[in-house]
């Protein structure tokens, strides 16, 4: 797989997230994302939902026909100019290659998410005439003389049991907060919503890690994540103890120390052994 930039990774498990959330009500939605205008240098990298019904969840109550999402990483900041140049992509995609008025300005919303309060944000916001109103635990409705209304979602902020994924998105998660948000997912058997909640896990665990390495060592959970990852996590715990079994081989460690250490069998422990070309006592 292609390695890809910090910012890519945090989008990529940001439009996962989101998916599953949706998945698992079972909402009727449509996802777009990175849409390039023409050829033009502009990209407007927002996830953009569009809503076939109306939702009831606490971001998606805000929804209208087509809804635009920018996200900011834990590694981004969100700005009074950030603030104002998603609004200006979004009259941008609003008039891009369409009929006069094809998609009315009624009929959009745009959501800021980030996992950290943008503070000084907010004060410019309100320096500037605005009401900021909390409408549920950590959504944050920006209210005033605008010409797309906004919304922002901080996602360290949000009410217990919803929209886990999203805070896996950062450092500092649990091993319980995993395994819920894995236990979850499982137990609606939808293959589509184990393959994004993958996603969302391999970029927690890639920016956690002690709490990868606490997982790899709690059997119980291994077997539940595995439930999600199947044989890429499978390969990947497999090398974790092949590796630990060819350290310990070079260093003359005894054969059954080794396999109570790295949990692999004595014959595959010989028979690695064989192709290090190192004697196993």
């Amino acid at each position: 797989m292609a390695q890809e930039s910090g910012r890519t990774r945090y989008h990529n498990g940001f439009y996962a997230a989101m998916k599953v959330e949706y998945d698992l009500i079972h909402a009727e939605v449509k996802y777009e994302q990175e849409i390039q205008l023409g050829e033009d240098p502009v990209r407007l990298d927002f996830l953009i939902i569009k809503a076939e019904g109306e939702l009831k969840d606490a971001i998606g109550e805000y929804f209208r026909k087509v809804n635009l999402f920018e996200y900011k990483s834990p590694e981004d900041g969100l700005s009074i100019d950030d603030f104002y140049k998603a609004q200006g992509y979004a009259l941008i995609y609003k008039g891009y290659d369409r009929k006069v008025n094809e998609l009315p300005i009624e009929e959009i919303t745009l959501t800021f998410v980030r996992h950290v309060y943008p503070r000084e944000l907010m004060k410019e916001l309100k320096k500037s005439g605005y009401e900021i109103r909390e409408t549920h635990r950590g959504i944050y409705r920006v209210e005033g003389r605008m010409m797309i209304p906004v919304q922002i979602v901080v996602s360290s902020r949000l009410a217990e049991g919803e929209y886990e994924g999203l805070r896996l998105l950062a450092k500092g998660c649990t091993k319980e907060a995993v395994l819920k948000y894995a236990e979850r997912v499982i137990a609606s058997k939808d293959e589509h919503v184990k393959t994004n909640a993958g996603t969302v896990i391999e970029i927690c665990l890639s920016i956690n890690k002690e709490l990868d390495r606490q997982i790899k060592e709690d059997e119980a959970m291994h077997k539940t994540i595995r439930e999600i990852f199947k044989e890429d996590f499978e390969d990947a715990r497999n090398e974790e103890k092949e590796r630990v079994a060819t350290d310990m081989l070079r260093e003359g460690e005894p054969l059954e120390k080794i396999a109570r250490y790295s949990r692999l069998a004595e014959d595959t422990i010989r028979n690695l052994a064989k192709t290090l070309g190192v004697a196993v006592l």
